[in-house]
C-alpha cells in the first residue's frame, strides 16, 4: 500500500470511530433471530387491540412487518426443521415431534451452522431446534428449564383454581385447563432466564460479528405469567370466534382430519364460553409476558450500540387456533395455525409493511442475502430481500403448508393465495374459503360450480409443488 493510501485508510478508521461507537463498526452485520413458540398474529402491530406487546410493536415500527407470512407445518419440530434448513417438510422428511432432520438430510448445513462456517460467532439460547441437531456445533448452546413454568402452573392452580384438579396417570397427566395467573415475580419464569442468557451472550459476542438464535417458550402451554399481565387484559372485552356465538358453528362440512379431538389447552373436557374467554385472556397475557422479555434483549442490543448493525428477525414457529372451530391447538391446516408473525429489521431497510405472501422457508435465503453470504444449493425458499428493498415487489403466488392429522394419520396440504385458502386431505376431501369475505372459514366453496376453474388451478399448483420439493430432488 502506497503512503497516500495508508494515510487515507488511517483517516477513514479515525473518523469512523467518532461517527459510530466502536462496537458497532463492522463490515459484516450481526444477526439476532428470535423464535417464539406457538406465537400467532395476536400482536398490537398486527391489529390486536386487547394485547400489550410494546416490545414487538417497536421492532415492527423500525422494521418490515410481513402481514401474510405462513409456516410450512403447524407443529414445532417440522416447522423448525423447515426454516432452519430452508427446505419444505417433504424434503426434510420431518412430520412429527421426534424425527431428526438428519434422517433425510445427512449433510445439508443448517442456518446457524452456515453463519459459523462463514466466520461468525454463533449461539443458540432457549428453544431453537426441537430435536437437537448433532451436526450444528455452535460457540454457545444454552437450553431452557422447561419444568419451571409447569411447576408454577401447579402452584397457581392450587391457589387460584382448586376445582381443576390434576388427573391421575390412569386417566391422563395434568390439568384440564392449562392456564393460570401466578403471584410469582417475572424472574422466576423460564423466559426470564432465557432473556438473561441471551443478554449475557450478547455481552460475550459484542466485539465480533455474530449470529444468535433465541427461542422463547411462552405462549406455548401452559399459559402462565405474572398476575399483572392477566390484569392488564379485560377479558370481558375479548371477542370469541363464531364457534362460541349464539347457536354455535356448523362443523358438518369439515373433514374428520380437520378437527383433532384433543386440544392443548382443554385436555379432557370442552370449555364453557367463560372458560374459553379465560383461555384467550391467558394466551394474550402469556404473549404480553414474553414480549416483555424480548424487549429486555432488544434493549441490551441498543445499550451495546449493536442495533444499527444487526439484522433482527422475529417469528413464531407456527400459529395457533384460539377457539376457531372449537380448536385450541396447532396441527391444523386452517388460517389460525399457519399464519405467523414475521418481522425483519435490517441495516438500510426502510420500515413498512408488506402484504405479499411469504413463507418461513424463505428466512434462510433472506438472511444469506442480507448478510452477503453465499446461499447453499439445497435451499428451497426464496429470498425476501427484493420485497424488503422495494415495497412494490410482489410476494409469492401461493404459500403452502403440510400436516399429518394426529388422530386420523391422514396427510393434508393447504395453499394460501392472496384471497383464498384451499385445503385437501388424503382421501380427496377438499375445502375452499374466500378469506376476503369469510375470514372465519365458515363457508366451504369447494363444490360450487363457479369455483371449478379455481379448484383445478389449486390442484395443479399443489401437484407441481410436491414434485418440485420431493425427497428425490
Amino acid at each position: 500500500m502506497h503512503p497516500p493510501a495508508q494515510l487515507f485508510a488511517f483517516l477513514l478508521l479515525f473518523v469512523s470511530s467518532f461517527i459510530l461507537p466502536h462496537s458497532s463498526f463492522s463490515a459484516q452485520p450481526n444477526v439476532l433471530f428470535i423464535i417464539v413458540d406457538d406465537l400467532t398474529t395476536t400482536l398490537g402491530c398486527y391489529g390486536n387491540q386487547s394485547v400489550r406487546t410494546p416490545g414487538m410493536d417497536a421492532l415492527a415500527a423500525r422494521g418490515v412487518r410481513f402481514d401474510r407470512a405462513y409456516t410450512q407445518f403447524a407443529l414445532c419440530n417440522p416447522s423448525r426443521c423447515s426454516f432452519l434448513t430452508g427446505c419444505y417438510p417433504e424434503k426434510t422428511g420431518v412430520m412429527d415431534l421426534s424425527t431428526s432432520l438428519r434422517k433425510a438430510l445427512p449433510d445439508e448445513v443448517t442456518l446457524p451452522q452456515h453463519f459459523k462456517d462463514n466466520g461468525y460467532a454463533t449461539g443458540r439460547v432457549g428453544k431453537v431446534f426441537h430435536v437437537p441437531d448433532p451436526k450444528t456445533k455452535l460457540d454457545v448452546e444454552l437450553g431452557s428449564a422447561l419444568h419451571r413454568d409447569n411447576e408454577i402452573l401447579t402452584e397457581a392452580k392450587k391457589a387460584n383454581d382448586p376445582d381443576d384438579k390434576p388427573r391421575t396417570k390412569a386417566k391422563g397427566d395434568g390439568y384440564n385447563r392449562t392456564y393460570a395467573a401466578s403471584s410469582r415475580p417475572a424472574a422466576d419464569f423460564t423466559d426470564y432466564a432465557i432473556a438473561d442468557d441471551a443478554i449475557a451472550t450478547l455481552e460475550q459476542f459484542k466485539a465480533k460479528p455474530f449470529f444468535l438464535a433465541v427461542g422463547f417458550i411462552r405462549p406455548h402451554t401452559p399459559f402462565v405469567a405474572p398476575k399483572a399481565f392477566f390484569e392488564a387484559i379485560d377479558k370481558t372485552q375479548l371477542t370469541l370466534p363464531p364457534f362460541y356465538g349464539e347457536g354455535g358453528e356448523d362443523l358438518s362440512h369439515l373433514p374428520k382430519a380437520s378437527l383433532r379431538p384433543n386440544n392443548n389447552v382443554f385436555r379432557y373436557a370442552a370449555p364453557t364460553r367463560e372458560e374459553a374467554r379465560e383461555a384467550l385472556q391467558a394466551y394474550l397475557a402469556s404473549t404480553s409476558f414474553v414480549d416483555s422479555q424480548i424487549a429486555r434483549v432488544l434493549e441490551k442490543l441498543r445499550e451495546l450500540h449493536l442495533d444499527e448493525n444487526t439484522i433482527i428477525v422475529l417469528t413464531g414457529d407456527h400459529g395457533y387456533q384460539l377457539g376457531e372451530h372449537g380448536l385450541w391447538a396447532k396441527q391444523t391446516l386452517f388460517e389460525g395455525a399457519n399464519h405467523v408473525p414475521l418481522i425483519i429489521a435490517a441495516p438500510g431497510v426502510k420500515p413498512g409493511a408488506r402484504s405479499g405472501l411469504a413463507e418461513q422457508v424463505d428466512i434462510y435465503p433472506t438472511l444469506c442475502d442480507l448478510a452477503g453470504l453465499p446461499k447453499p444449493k439445497h435451499l428451497q425458499g426464496r429470498s425476501l430481500k427484493p420485497m424488503l428493498d422495494d415495497p412494490a415487489t410482489k410476494g409469492k403466488q401461493v404459500a403452502i403448508s403440510t400436516m399429518i392429522a394426529p388422530h386420523t394419520k391422514q396427510s393434508g396440504h393447504s395453499l394460501r393465495t392472496d384471497a383464498f385458502r384451499y385445503i385437501v386431505w388424503e382421501g380427496g376431501e377438499e375445502l375452499l374459503y374466500d378469506l376476503r369475505t369469510d375470514a372465519d372459514e365458515l363457508h366451504n366453496l369447494a363444490k360450487q360450480p363457479a369455483q371449478v376453474e379455481r379448484m383445478n388451478r389449486m390442484r395443479e399448483r399443489l401437484a407441481a409443488h410436491l414434485i418440485g420439493v420431493s425427497l428425490k430432488e
